[in-house]
């Protein structure tokens, strides 16, 4: 592999990676969980009677949009709701 391509592909997985480790350690389990994103990455968070619900058709809608799910709709008792981590490259906003 040359070395630019190598260096390219390197820093992409640093990019991913970091946010990744992120939602492990700020996912589930956290008791102060609040919503969040870095570039591409996020959780989104449903709370309420149809939060399930909700958190299900705004992930299809998503993966129809071309985005990838890396924590599916779980639910989460420190919000009384339902979550999910996506990566949706839609979602960055390059400074518009």
């Amino acid at each position: 592999m040359h070395t630019p391509v190598l260096r390219r592909t390197t820093a992409l997985a640093a990019l991913l990676a970091a946010p990744i480790l992120l939602g492990a350690v700020v996912g589930a389990g956290a008791a102060n969980a609040q919503p969040w994103q870095v570039g591409p990455v996020y959780r989104a968070e449903f709370t309420g009677d149809a939060a399930q619900y909700l958190c299900e058709n705004a992930a299809a809608l998503e993966k129809s949009e071309g985005a990838i799910t890396l924590v599916p709709c779980t639910a989460d008792p420190s919000i009384n709701g339902w979550y999910r981590v996506v990566v949706n490259p839609k979602a960055w906003n390059f400074g518009s």
